[in-house]
Order: structure tokens, then C-alpha cells, then sequence
């Protein structure tokens, strides 16, 4: 994983230690953001969105393929 250091904005490496996340290697910014913690969703709230038609379409809707002036669905699809 790679992401953009918080601090200074350089690209960080996961870090190969004990302690997971990453680290700068210009200013030594230890992030563990892209790794999700701290990210807990609670049994209520993951209840809600399972029964949310927004939440589920956003998740498992068809992708929706921009169509430039001129040009049908299918025209953008076989390009």
C-alpha cells in the first residue's frame, strides 16, 4: 500500500516492521489510514445501509459509462 504522507506530502512504503502502516521516509509521519482502523461501523448503523437502496446501488449498481456528445451507449462501451 502507498499513499501520500499527511505532513509533507511525499509518497510513503507500508512499513516492514512490527508496527503496521506506513512511513514517511522524508519527515518519519507514521499513518495507519489506509489500513482502516479506527474505522469500526456499529451492528445499528451497518444495519441501516444494508436496508438503503442509495447505499446499495452505490455499491453493487451497474457502473456508469460516460457517453461524449454524438455518440450512443454502446459506441462508448466497444471503444
Amino acid at each position: 500500500m502507498r499513499c501520500s504522507c499527511h505532513e509533507c506530502g511525499t509518497y510513503m512504503n507500508q512499513s516492514e516492521g512490527l508496527e503496521l502502516g506506513c512511513v514517511c521516509p522524508e519527515c518519519g509521519y507514521r499513518c495507519k489510514a489506509c489500513l482502516g482502523t479506527d474505522s469500526v461501523v456499529s451492528r445499528d448503523k451497518l444495519k441501516a445501509l444494508a436496508s438503503d437502496p442509495a447505499f446499495l446501488n452505490e455499491i453493487f449498481g451497474e457502473p456508469e459509462i460516460p457517453v461524449r456528445p454524438g455518440r450512443s451507449e454502446i459506441d462508448e462501451y466497444l471503444d
